[in-house]
C-alpha cells in the first residue's frame, strides 16, 4: 500500500480505533459528592433553597450525561481520520493533513488540532480525544507528522 510519500510500505499499519461513552464512575460518584454536599448545606446549614438550586445548575450536563450516555469515538485508518460525537461526525483524508497540533491546556486536557495542507485548522471534539500516547503512536505508524504544545491558552 502506498505510503504519504507515495512509495509502498511492506506491512500496512493496524488500524486505531477509541471508544468512549459518557456514562462513567468518575462522573456518578462526582455528581454524588457534589449533590451530598448540597444536602448538607441545606440541611444542616439551611441554606436558602434559591442558593442551593443555584449551586446545583453545573450538575445539569453531569445529569444529562449519565442519563442520556452519549458515544464518541476516533477512528485513524490508512487512509483517513474520521470521529464522532453525540450526533455530530467528520472525516478527513490523511493526505489532507498537513500536521496534528496537540494542545496541553492549564487545566492538563490536551487538544487536538488537524492542520490540513490549505491552511485550514480543526478541532476534534474533547469527548473524541483518545489517550495522546496512542494517538502519536498511530500517527507515527501512518508518518502523519505531529507537534506538541504545552500549557497554551488559546
Amino acid at each position: 500500500m502506498p505510503d504519504r510519500a507515495g512509495q509502498h510500505s511492506e506491512a500496512a499499519a493496524p488500524p486505531y480505533r477509541f471508544r468512549r461513552q459518557g456514562r462513567s464512575l468518575a462522573l456518578a460518584l462526582a455528581l454524588m459528592a457534589w449533590l451530598l454536599g448540597l444536602t448538607a448545606l441545606a440541611v444542616l446549614v439551611q441554606a436558602s433553597p434559591w442558593l442551593v438550586a443555584l449551586l446545583g445548575l453545573p450538575t445539569l450536563p453531569g445529569l444529562y450525561e449519565l442519563a442520556k450516555n452519549p458515544q464518541s469515538g476516533l477512528d485513524l485508518t490508512e487512509d483517513q481520520i474520521s470521529w464522532f460525537t453525540g450526533s455530530s461526525r467528520g472525516a478527513v483524508p490523511l493526505e489532507r493533513i498537513a500536521r496534528l497540533r496537540l494542545d496541553t491546556r492549564l487545566d492538563f486536557s490536551v487538544r487536538v488540532t488537524l492542520v490540513l495542507t490549505t491552511g485550514e485548522k480543526l478541532r476534534l471534539p474533547h469527548p473524541a480525544t483518545p489517550p495522546i500516547e496512542g494517538l502519536t503512536a498511530a500517527c507515527d505508524l501512518r508518518k502523519i507528522p505531529h507537534e506538541r504544545y504545552h500549557f497554551s491558552l488559546f
